[in-house]
């Protein structure tokens, strides 16, 4: 298989991005409700194209301070278009191991980033500093051996799965992360850690079933051509994997359930 930096691998492909844009704090780090409130100074690490941290803006109002950061030239780009005239947000390229800054914040929050870290726990500990005395950080973020298909998708998908869970795991991320994380927690001297399950369901009920769902094709659409590349799949199977699954979608497919922890400590 070709060799690709772990850099490369973690790089979110350019281009719009459904999966990124759909998300608020209401859908996606619904974690953070209980803290979110005007005036309050809160970081968004691995901000992406800024989807959730203009959520997060919304609630802290124009008295509020939001940072988001994010490694890609790109996504910050995209996410200072995006904000419009927002008050109280900006954004900024940065890596979460190098970020310096002489600012502290009420709140860090990392959600669904950790997963795509090599070092995860030297993330942490850079996050750490960033929070006042009294503050806390806040880590939301998948156990992708523990996803739930009723009923089994398609073989190709799972071959397709597999292969993603593989390539992953070549570049030293951990795929159970989640259920890592508050050990790192404790480990990092933070008090009142907390564990919130914040498992993503989607069933065929739901009226944005045939779009949740989807999130596997999307991966395989966006990130597929990347193990393609790196000789894990074939283009051949990666095509397969995503018409197969959207026929499960549209026929058989009952529900979806992916494993989501929230994990927060507080700064002493």
């Amino acid at each position: 298989m070709a060799e690709q930096p772990t850099s490369d691998r973690a790089t979110m492909p350019k281009g719009y991005n459904p999966v990124l844009e759909r998300r608020t704090v209401e859908n996606g780090n619904r974690n953070l409700l209980k803290y979110l409130k005007p005036g309050l100074s809160v970081l968004d690490v691995g901000c992406g194209s800024g989807a959730i941290t203009r959520s997060i803006a919304d609630k802290t109002g124009p008295a509020g301070r939001v940072l988001g950061i994010d490694p890609s030239e790109n996504l910050i780009s995209q996410a200072r278009q995006n904000v419009g005239d927002l008050p109280g947000i900006a954004f900024e390229q940065g890596d979460v191991y190098t970020f310096e800054t002489t600012e502290q914040f009420d709140l860090v929050t990392c959600a669904r980033t950790l997963q795509w870290l090599a070092q995860p726990e030297v993330a942490l500990a850079n996050m750490q500093r960033l929070v006042k005395p009294g503050g806390h950080l806040a880590i939301l973020d998948y156990n992708h051996e523990k996803i739930l298909w009723e009923p089994e998708p398609p073989a190709s998908m799972r071959l397709f799965y597999e292969a993603f869970l593989n390539w992953r795991t070549d570049a030293g991320f951990d795929n159970a992360i989640a259920d890592h994380l508050s050990g790192m927690l404790h480990k990092l001297g933070l008090t009142n850690v907390r564990i919130e399950p914040q498992f993503e369901l989607c069933k065929r009920s739901d009226t944005d079933f045939a779009k949740t769902s989807r999130l596997w094709s999307e991966v395989a659409e966006l990130r597929g051509p990347q193990l393609v590349q790196a000789g894990y799949i074939t283009e051949a199977q990666r095509l397969e994997a995503i018409t197969d699954y959207d026929n499960w979608i549209a026929t058989v497919g009952e529900s979806m359930t992916v494993y989501l922890l929230a994990v927060e400590g507080q700064q002493s």
